[in-house]
């Protein structure tokens, strides 16, 4: 198991490693290309190539600290090529917008989508990079620089405060206007032309264009990222759902068991704002390896491969069953007391089917037991989480008459 492990381990920094190697090679040869391509002297290509390779290992460090960390939003970890696919195309097209006019660059849509693929400090790197090799390239002033610079970071702000819903409404709205106003006040305050309708054209292209382009790529990233594994989750989280139709053919108390710890868990997630979905799938099949035998890891991990399970449902459920795992995620711990108390009641019922018990002492008991274990110990639940989940799983008390 141990071996199993430090070979997926070395994978994946091997992985690592490569995709940054090839990503840091190719921004310097983007570098060197959009040098010759505008006949750059030797000089100006030295300096555009050495400062995007600095630049870029910035980025990477930053993105590998982020990860480490998990500074990240949304869902990122482990994602190196689609960001570096996204921080490649994004420096390549920032080569040949010097053929555009100044006031029609869209780095609002290229910084939101290096927040929304990595994080803030991450993607404002990146996203500073391909404006300055534009800037440079275009020989413009530097409050150019300034003006995408502040609309960008303002983008990757607003963007990066969403939640699980994605609504991408409000922060669209507020991401264009801080783009009009700095192209307001940087572009056409300061033309020497006459103010008139025409001067405001390109600008309200601009902002048209990136209004559509933001709308798309977010809800390709919606699709893709943020709900990537929502109808999965639909599927697997059915009660009727074939796995657990064969969980209820081999035992009906191991089924009516999942029933029970899913209820409670989701409950408790949904409360806390964690991943719900994910919680709910774990409190059903926290007991599937008893399918093969017996419940262990490798069991378990058997099914999750043949039934496509998320990769975030796997690692709650590798947390929760393989010793060898420590617990640590909020979601793990939250199905943790949902199975102790749903074991607990359906215990002392098999024993005394109509027996009154006192559920707030018993969850008392319940968490009191876990304290004294290392179980709820060095993870990222707080204390103040803790108490709440207490609190709730108090409030079900007519729902553990139904378990009778």
């Amino acid at each position: 198991m141990e071996n199993n492990n430090n070979s997926q381990t070395n994978n994946l920094i091997i992985k690592r490693i490569a995709v940054f190697m090839f990503m840091f090679a190719l921004s310097g040869t983007i570098a060197w290309f959009g040098s010759v391509f505008y006949n750059n002297q030797t000089d100006l290509m030295i300096r555009n190539v050495v400062m995007i390779l600095a630049g870029t290992g910035i980025v990477i460090f930053s993105y590998i600290m982020s990860e480490v960390h998990g500074f990240f939003v949304y869902r990122n970890e482990g994602c190196y090529g689609r960001f570096t696919l996204t921080y490649l195309i994004s420096l390549l097209v920032s080569v040949f917008l010097p053929f555009l006019p100044v006031t029609g660059w869209p780095f609002l849509v290229i910084f939101v989508l290096l927040g929304v693929f990595s994080n803030g400090i991450t993607g404002l790197a990146a996203g500073s990079l391909c404006l300055l090799l534009a800037v440079n390239f275009a020989g413009c002033d530097y409050a150019v620089f300034w003006m995408y610079f502040i609309s960008g970071m303002a983008g990757i702000l607003v963007f990066a405060t969403l939640d699980e819903e994605f609504k991408v409404g409000i922060p669209v709205i507020i991401s264009l206007l801080i783009l009009a106003l700095s192209l307001t006040a940087n572009v056409i305050l300061f033309s020497q032309e006459k103010l008139s309708a025409a001067r405001f054209m390109i600008p309200g292209i601009n902002l048209m264009i990136c209004c559509i382009l933001l709308l798309v790529s977010l809800k390709m990233v919606s699709s893709i990222v943020i709900h990537r594994y929502r109808d999965r989750y639909m599927e697997i989280n059915d009660p009727e759902c074939p796995l657990l139709v064969q969980l209820k053919e081999f035992s009906k108390e191991e089924y009516y068991h999942a029933i029970h710890t899913a209820y409670l868990a989701d409950k408790v997630a949904r409360s806390l704002g964690i991943d719900d979905a994910a919680v709910k799938a774990c409190g059903y099949y926290n007991r599937i390896g008893k399918l093969k035998g017996e419940n262990t890891w490798e069991n378990i991990s058997s099914i999750c491969d043949k039934y496509h399970f998320p990769p975030k449902t796997r690692q709650i459920l590798q947390e929760y069953v393989d010793p060898d795992v420590k617990m640590v995620s909020k979601e793990a711990i939250v199905v943790l007391l949902a199975d102790c108390i749903v074991s607990s009641v359906l215990y002392l019922f098999s024993k005394n089917p109509k027996a009154e018990l006192n559920y707030e002492q018993l969850i008392d008991t319940v968490f009191k037991k876990e304290f004294e274990t290392d179980e709820l110990w060095g993870n990222e639940i707080s204390l103040a989480q803790l108490c709440t989940m207490k609190k709730i799983f108090i409030q079900e008390k007519l729902y553990y008459d139904f378990l009778r």
